[in-house]
């Protein structure tokens, strides 16, 4: 059996909206997840209309462009060199 019940800690304990229906004494593993309004995991609506922003795409039709990933790699190589001293 589990059971998920939403909390609110106060003075470092947990306060619970109603008492949990379990025996005295049963020992049970606790898995705390902070609710966050401004951090809260995307539902999933979010990614579905990931496809449909303008930006998505934009460079597809790139000609100097053909391997994306080639074109990145060598970026970050650049990064890496610009912490260097220059001589």
């Amino acid at each position: 059996m589990a059971l998920i019940e939403r909390g609110t800690v106060q003075g470092g304990s947990i306060l619970l909206a109603k008492p949990l229906a379990l025996s005295e004494g049963t020992e049970v593993v606790i898995h705390i997840e902070p609710i966050n309004s401004a951090r809260q995991r995307p539902t999933g609506d979010e990614d579905e209309n990931f496809a449909d922003l303008p930006f998505f795409g934009m460079w597809a039709e790139r000609e100097d462009m053909p391997d994306s990933t080639l074109w990145v790699r060598k970026e970050r190589q650049t990064w890496h060199r610009r912490v260097l001293p220059q001589e």
